[in-house]
């Protein structure tokens, strides 16, 4: 009796999670295929007004869809059409040229001026509209189709609505705007939801877009075909299906072109960016023909519109064919903008070539987009570069490893959190290297080229990929992903090992390595540290399971035996576990969370008194809490040591900035401009270091202005 209530109970439960999931599901199952838009963009009153031909086919019997929407834009009716809106239809006149229409500096609306071609009174649909986002989707607006309609019909719904776009109130994100409309600029983008969508990520759809705006104004965006301007009309056709909607205009755009090579890139910004736009250009012309020559060319051709918004919204968003810069950006060329471009020039390959199933599957782009950035700045580095990328890369891949899985993280996290960056870009970047050693180079860049053809203009997800990299291996992969990708944790390493002398005067290092997790399989280099010899001896053995053997000959006589010299593995050991607590803090301090980060960083020194990395993070925060006298004596722990034992070397000279501005903080200006001539002495131009040294010798560092 007991058996059977225990089965009732489980067949009750199961039933319900169905209902469940399909009450989840429930109008979510449709695809949308094409849009066909006017917007008009009102400068002056903030304001954008819509009329969109949303064309739809579903994936199952379905009487109601739900579209994701801006919470700031009131939907004013929805109807069924058999008709397509026409730039030359009367409501592309009245958008654009017709009389009773306000001027940019009207602040008054004719309710006239959205007019459309008459739908049948039969033809409006009923909906409601969540402008709030109550729904887990956040603001949408759910439209009842009047009748039940089966799988596979294709209908077409007409959205007309307006609304002011001023602030992040209505979008996805809560204190950074993705639309805007500004009275000499504005933007609008894919992420904003000023389009009806669903399935971030993943539903792409083919395009044909006008946008009106008054005379002076021009508006930027990609095209398949050349943009058609006219009357203040532009026009955007895409017809390959992908994310649509990513805009922006100014009335005071300035262009700069670049064409080599058959590639065409074309860059508006403000006045008065020359200097960075240009080594922008050189950057993102020599990372597109880097990924041109591994894997082809992407689906938006070879040409790339890149273009500024300003200081409110993300500093980089990628979109197809098009890459957005926020003013930060593009106020001096640093080097960590230097460093992030090569991935948003990636994202035309891994996001819009090849598209997500869903956005839990944001590993196989954003991952990917990162893996191949590396690649782009180790090409051509020395091996003293690339240890320090790697290294960078694996702190950055352990600092936030255990909060979630590769594949739990994009349902689990915010996708602006730091936790999330770090493990989607650092860890995520991280195993695909893994699987580059794994595979070995050539077979992982065949398996990438196989996984671009195969899915090239289509949505693919992770458990696409792992299917593909046992094809390519040759053998399962299962254990590889169930690791690196939906697992936690990482493998720490120990070594056991004896010396021995040969009889004709050799060494041999014989030994076990070691690690704490079974069934783990990959290639582990042990090197051995010799004496009197610049060259090192070193040998990959095969991890299957927990250990493996190694016997290393070496002429002169062993010192230490180093696991993963080359930060090639995703591991932990004490100097790592301290590393990690460092990234930690850093990101804190950008946050701007100072008593945390000084935690952070206290936490590190206890592990490790003599980390000269910790002493100059410190530094900083001390700075930036104007304990003047305390931030100098943490950089003076580095400026009174040697650049030689340093590590990373670059803090060496910055060191020497950061006390020159210390002491300008103090009024104490001798012994600043003795710190700024120190720094430069030494040459190093790591991020700009020898320009800051010598602006602050001509203008002494003033803690009350953002310098």
């Amino acid at each position: 009796m007991r058996k059977i209530a225990h089965l009732l109970f489980f067949i009750v439960t199961l039933s319900l999670l169905t209902q469940a999931q399909e009450k989840k599901r429930a109008g979510l199952s449709f695809d949308i295929d094409n849009y066909k838009v006017l917007a008009r963009i009102v400068p002056s009153e903030n304001r954008l007004d819509v009329v969109a031909d949303v064309t739809i086919n579903t994936l199952a019997e379905t009487r109601t869809v739900i579209f994701e929407l801006n919470g700031s834009l009131k939907v004013e009716e929805v109807t069924k059409v058999s008709d397509t809106i026409r730039a030359s239809s009367p409501s592309m006149e009245n958008l654009a040229s017709n009389p009773s229409t306000p001027s940019a500096g009207s602040t008054t609306r004719n309710p006239r001026a959205m007019q459309t071609p008459s739908p049948t009174p039969q033809n409006k649909l009923n909906f409601i509209q969540d402008q709030v986002g109550v729904s887990e989707i956040g603001p949408n607006i759910r439209v009842d189709l009047g009748e039940t309609l089966p799988a596979n019909t294709q209908l077409k719904l007409r959205f007309k609505y307006t609304g002011s776009l001023l602030t992040p109130e209505g979008g996805p994100l809560l204190t950074k705007r993705l639309a805007f409309i500004g009275e000499k600029n504005g933007y609008l983008t894919y992420a904003s939801r000023w389009l009806p969508f669903h399935e971030y990520a993943a539903d792409r759809a083919t395009a044909d877009i006008t946008i009106s705006v008054p005379p002076g104004y021009k508006v930027i965006g990609y095209s398949d075909s050349p943009v058609n301007e006219s009357q203040g009309q532009f026009r955007f056709v895409q017809t390959k299906p992908n994310f649509v909607g990513n805009f922006v205009y100014s009335n005071y755009f300035v262009l700069k072109k670049f064409a080599q090579n058959g590639l065409e890139l074309q860059f508006y910004t403000k006045p008065g960016t020359e200097n960075v736009v240009n080594e922008y250009l050189g950057i993102i012309s020599k990372a597109f023909d880097f990924y041109a020559k591994q894997f082809g060319l992407p689906d938006c051709g070879a040409s790339l519109v890149i273009a500024q918004t300003d200081s409110e919204t993300l500093d980089y968003y990628a979109g197809y064919g098009i890459l957005l810069l926020s003013d930060k950006i593009l106020e001096q060329a640093s080097q960590a903008a230097k460093e992030r471009l090569p991935r948003e020039v990636a994202y035309q390959w891994w996001g819009f070539t090849v598209a997500l199933k869903s956005f839990d599957d944001a590993w196989i782009s954003q991952g990917l987009a990162e893996f191949c950035a590396i690649e782009f700045r180790e090409q051509g580095a020395s091996e003293e570069k690339k240890e320090e990328i790697r290294r960078e890369l694996l702190e950055k891949a352990l600092s936030f490893e255990q909060v979630a899985s590769i594949l739990r993280a994009p349902a689990t996290l915010d996708d602006t959190s730091t936790a999330y960056q770090y493990i989607m870009f650092g860890k995520g970047a991280f195993v695909f290297k893994l699987l580059q050693e794994t595979l070995g180079k050539e077979k992982f860049y065949q398996l990438l080229r196989k996984f671009l053809e195969t899915y090239r203009g289509k949505n693919a997800s992770i458990a696409d990929f792992e299917k593909l990299t046992s094809e390519v291996a040759g053998q399962p992969m299962r254990y590889f992903f169930a690791r690196w990708i939906e697992s936690t944790g990482v493998p720490e390493f120990t070594v056991d090992y004896v010396i021995l002398r040969t009889k004709d005067k050799k060494f041999i290092t014989r030994g076990t390595v070691k690690q704490n997790y079974t069934s783990l399989k990959l290639p582990v280099d042990i090197q051995v540290i010799v004496e009197g010899s610049a060259e090192q001896p070193q040998q990959t053995v095969m991890i299957d399971d927990v250990s493996a053997d190694f016997q290393i000959v070496s002429d002169n006589k062993p010192v230490k035996v180093v696991i993963d010299p080359k930060f090639k593995l995703l591991r932990i050991s004490e100097d790592l576990k301290v590393a990690a607590l460092v990234r930690r803090g850093l990101e804190l301090f950008k946050e701007g969370n100072l008593a945390e980060a000084q935690k952070q960083f206290e936490n590190g020194l206890e592990l490790d008194r003599s980390n000269k990395w910790i002493y100059y993070n410190l530094g900083l925060v001390y700075l930036e809490q104007r304990n003047y006298d305390v931030a100098i004596d943490n950089f003076k722990v580095i400026t009174l040591g040697d650049r030689e034992t340093t590590n990373p070397q670059w803090i060496y000279v910055w060191s020497f900035i950061k006390l020159g501005n210390a002491y300008d903080a103090k009024g104490d200006r001798t012994r600043a401009v003795d710190a700024y001539n120190k720094a430069i002495q030494i040459g190093d131009n790591y991020d700009n270091a020898q320009e800051v040294a010598k602006k602050f010798l001509s203008e002494p560092f003033d803690p009350t202005k953002n310098q």
